[in-house]
């Protein structure tokens, strides 16, 4: 049905959850997940019903989901091109690849001076929030992507217990997510030091993450793997 306006019941609530959603991710950026109720979500997306997140979202951990699909969508999309090409060129686990595969999607969601963007910021709170879909990412096709570089990765380091290559993945993915945060509030923000050439940035990052991950294990890291040696 269609209102006085010309919009129908349907588009309405779809604009109403989409500046909730844009409202979620600026909020949850600035001042963490924990920080915001979802009734100041409402009110901030400009919602008269104080109850209007929770009638749509159901949940703060489901608007969370809502605010990585909508960011993640075209990322996971990027991302399994990415991968298919490396399929293609027979780099399907090349370790530079895979990180490029995870890195450069996800800084297509990075702002500019001027036109600022919060998706990163969001990131580095919403990580660790159980109950989402980031915990498991095997669970949606939107982070299919994700989940496959995760896979191709852990494999390259098969012969370390499961436990130090977790550790790995969590390191190499953490730096990367905060690193672009910190450029995301670098561009947001400008002071004193200009951001540095973004191809520039992003190639340095991509060096110092596959060195990361691929760091060898020292004879003190050993010792503490294997503490009867």
């Amino acid at each position: 049905m269609t209102g006085t306006h010309g919009a129908s019941a349907s588009d309405r609530g779809a604009g109403a959850r989409l500046l909730m959603i844009e409202a979620a991710e600026r909020l949850f950026a600035e001042r963490g997940i924990n920080g915001v109720s979802l009734r100041e979500i409402g009110a901030q997306a400009g919602q008269r019903n104080t109850a209007a997140a929770r009638y749509h979202f159901g949940s703060k951990e489901a608007l969370v989901d809502a605010v990585f699909r909508h960011r993640m969508e075209p990322v996971n999309a990027r991302r399994l091109a990415m991968l298919d090409e490396l399929d293609a060129a027979g780099r399907g686990y090349d370790v530079r690849g895979l990180v490029e595969a995870f890195l450069y999607p996800l800084a297509d969601t990075l702002g500019e001076v001027g036109e600022p963007s919060w998706y990163l910021r969001f990131c580095v709170h919403a990580a660790f929030l159980e109950g989402t879909a980031i915990r498991d990412l095997a669970r949606e096709e939107w982070t299919r992507g994700i989940h496959t570089v995760r896979e191709r990765m852990l494999g390259l380091l098969a012969e370390l217990p499961a436990h130090l290559r977790d550790d790995r993945w969590l390191l190499m993915s953490s730096y990367l997510t905060h690193a672009l945060a910190d450029r995301e509030m670098a561009l947001h923000h400008p002071g004193r030091h200009t951001p540095t050439d973004r191809e520039l940035f992003l190639a340095g990052l991509t060096d110092t993450a596959v060195a990361l991950y691929l760091a060898p294990v020292s004879a003190r890291t050993a010792a503490a793997l294997d503490p009867s040696a």
